[in-house]
């Protein structure tokens, strides 16, 4: 991969930016690349040389980065930080690197650390439902320990104070409770995308094509229909069906703007391949 530096950043911010001290260890997968579609990552693999990022991409990540090393200095007796444990399934060796673990009489609570907006900490983020179960999953298969929690600490980076209101995150950091799943859910889940990945790489070795990305795995947008009124910038409001926004139109003497389902992992091109993905590419040619 290729690092760019398109606004002239200063030569020290962008090696600092650009460096990648991140290693799974012996592993042949860490839990988010497991979790990652397999499609994205075997497009990855063979693009590596050619794909470009710019060193303004990576702010945030960097950012990121920095609170993750940061708490890992953090001592306290009754806290394990940035653990990485490995387990072996079916002859494939995954690990995951555990952010915090807090020993407890009752057994262990899992603190993940994210660093996100203020509508992804809104939205129902079930990959934030099944990394933390796999770690709970390793936890519990490796170290023989009962989990009894898991949370985020979420740091909201574009955090308003005015906009506080129910979903919305109460504070800068907050915290989200995650649902438990057991043993049997979470290692089913895990054979199932390692079979995923297994299929997808002899697709790719012999010359077929890969699977198509779900519109989960997209972050597919659901269609909706925003009333809006001439002069105005913004939509009055927005719905999901036609009628309830034609009604609305209609009072409030303007019109509907029907906006279309969207792959926002697509068009945003975060999965870094988009060019080069003929399942993104053919809807572009068919919508032309």
């Amino acid at each position: 991969m290729k690092i760019t530096n398109k606004y002239g950043l200063p030569a020290p911010l962008v090696s600092l930016v650009s460096k990648d001290t991140y290693s799974k260890g012996a592993s042949q997968y860490s839990v988010t690349e497991l979790m990652s579609p397999p499609r994205v990552r075997r497009l990855r693999e063979q693009y590596d040389d050619v794909i470009e990022v710019d060193v303004t991409d990576l702010g945030w990540q960097f950012i990121g980065k920095g609170i993750h090393i940061n708490m890992e200095n953090a001592v306290n007796d009754k806290h394990i930080n940035e653990e990485r444990l490995f387990v072996n399934v079916d002859g494939v060796t995954i690990s995951g690197a555990i952010d915090l673990q807090e020993e407890t009489p009752e057994g262990v609570v899992i603190t993940d650390y994210k660093f996100t907006s203020a509508w992804a900490f809104m939205q129902e983020k079930i990959e934030w439902q099944q990394q933390l179960n796999i770690y709970k999953w390793l936890v519990e298969t490796v170290k023989r320990k009962k989990v009894i929690k898991l949370q985020i600490c979420a740091f909201i980076r574009d955090f308003n104070r005015r906009q506080v209101k129910e979903g919305y995150p109460r504070a800068s950091i907050d915290m989200v409770d995650i649902p438990l799943w057991d043993a049997v859910t979470t290692e089913t889940y895990i054979r199932e995308r390692l079979e995923m990945h297994r299929n997808a790489k002899v697709s790719h070795d012999f010359g077929e094509e890969l699977p198509f990305c779900s519109d989960e795995e997209r972050w597919k947008s659901t269609p909706v229909f925003a009333v809006k009124r001439e002069g105005r910038k913004t939509a009055i409001r927005l719905f999901e069906t036609r009628e309830e926004a034609d009604e609305l139109a209609v009072k409030e003497k303007g019109y509907v703007e029907e906006r279309p389902a969207e792959p926002k992992r697509c068009t945003g091109n975060y999965c870094s391949v988009a060019q080069w993905c003929k399942q993104y590419q053919g809807e572009i040619n068919e919508r032309n």
